[in-house]
């Protein structure tokens, strides 16, 4: 497995370039300038989170930040996922979704970053896949 960072149109999940060591030194705000595109990044470590990667993108209707994770754990660890998201989530009036695939065996999460304490909007790319790196390393310590 090797490191990726692909850049894919959210609408036909047509690959349409990678992106280079400069590009993640570029603002989050490169997704809101480009909406109908999203960024899956996946490194040979992440298998210890027991992901395959990850998706960062703008969330077309609501204008937040978003990382969508496919994370390869019994149904009976998504408590474990949701009290870390929990003790981090700072808006009562909005929930990130967390469902199931019993087909797959994969807890699908889907987080807006914004409403996570520690999260910066203007931070870089890079410095936002590290944040989420972060809490992805929080839920693999509870496993």
């Amino acid at each position: 497995m090797t490191t990726h960072f692909e850049v894919y149109s959210k609408e036909t999940d047509e690959l349409l370039h990678s992106f280079t060591q400069q590009d993640l030194s570029k603002a989050m705000s490169y997704f809101n300038d480009h909406l109908d595109h999203y960024l899956y990044v996946s490194k040979p470590e992440y298998q210890d989170f027991r992901i395959e990667g990850f998706v960062l993108e703008t969330d077309d209707i609501f204008r937040f930040y978003n990382v969508l994770i496919g994370i390869y754990i019994p149904k009976s660890k998504m408590e474990i996922v949701k009290n870390e998201i929990d003790s981090i989530w700072n808006n009562p009036d909005f929930r990130y979704a967390f469902t199931y695939d019993a087909n797959e065996g994969v807890a699908e999460l889907n987080l807006p970053l914004n409403y996570l304490q520690g999260f910066d909007p203007t931070s870089s790319i890079e410095t936002t896949i590290a944040f989420v790196e972060s809490i992805l390393k929080k839920f693999a310590s509870s496993f």
